[in-house]
């Protein structure tokens, strides 16, 4: 089963789903975790995002990346950057514009994992902070990037579980 969007989610996602900090590369990334006190889960999703926060000297506990950037190929630098040693590596497939329940099942058996966690999707991984959100214990902050304006750090609190829940339930059911 894919959970679609609907043309009104599509236009809603568009904004940021959380804080949207006008910055970009390891700085902006140190500089926006010193704002979260000890998260339980710091989850990456997006090959740059996650690239900036390895340089910046953080190990997210889950990145998920597709090795590409506002749809082209990102370069090796990122590629190579995203890769790092400490990752177990989990592969999915998920379609542009879908959540796949072989993604939501990625994130959800992965999310308490003792050892940090790639997940790389053949596809795209552009809604991934949707189950993210939903799996994530409360107090953990999930970043993603907002192409062209910065970065999106979103705290999972019990009221965006629960919007996110909502998200789903209004996506189309395939």
């Amino acid at each position: 089963m894919a959970y679609r969007l609907t043309p009104a989610l599509r236009e809603r996602l568009k904004a940021p789903f959380g804080e949207l900090y006008r910055c970009k590369g390891e700085e902006c990334l140190r500089g926006i975790l010193k704002g979260f006190k000890s998260p339980p889960k710091v989850i990456s999703i997006g090959d740059v995002t996650t690239y900036f926060l390895l340089k910046s000297g953080r190990v997210p506990d889950m990145c998920i990346v597709d090795d590409l950037t506002m749809r082209l190929p990102v370069d090796i630098e990122v590629k190579k950057g995203t890769a790092h040693e400490s990752f177990m590596d989990v592969r999915v497939k998920n379609p542009a514009g879908v959540v796949t329940e072989e993604l939501i099942g990625a994130i959800r058996d992965n999310m308490y994992s003792e050892r940090p966690v790639r997940i790389y999707v053949e596809g795209e991984e552009d809604l991934a902070v949707i189950p993210a959100c939903v799996y994530a214990p409360v107090g953990s902050v999930i970043l993603y990037g907002q192409p062209g304006e910065g970065v999106v750090a979103v705290r999972v609190t019990e009221d965006k579980k629960r919007e996110t829940r909502s998200l789903m339930e209004q996506m189309i059911k395939e």
